[in-house]
């Protein structure tokens, strides 16, 4: 990854997307947010959509503060959610659809 922020397009599928988030992996949120120049709040607990927003950034979400999907064209949603260093979640989390 290089070390400054380009905005990046939406993904053309799934897959895209998914490489994408691969491509993360291993990177600090604190290396993330110096690469797309954002500063980190003091407190991520009081901030919980922070982190959602800069990962958008780099996966080319579009939706911004729309209300409908993060990837619209695709139609994928992206949801985070805290863990603790062995990946395990530290909150219970449910995600439902309901078509309309």
């Amino acid at each position: 990854m290089p070390d400054y922020f380009s905005p990046v397009l939406p993904p053309e599928n799934e897959t895209a997307l998914l490489e994408r988030a691969r491509q993360l992996a291993g990177f600090t949120l604190g290396e993330l947010a110096l690469r797309a120049g954002l500063t980190i709040p003091p407190d991520l607990r009081r901030d919980k959509g922070w982190v959602g927003m800069l990962l958008e950034r780099y996966l080319g979400a579009s939706a911004g503060s729309k209300p409908e999907q993060d990837f619209a064209e695709i139609g994928v949603e992206l949801k985070t959610i805290p863990i603790d260093a062995q990946g395990r979640p530290l909150e219970t989390t449910f995600v439902c659809v309901a078509p309309l």
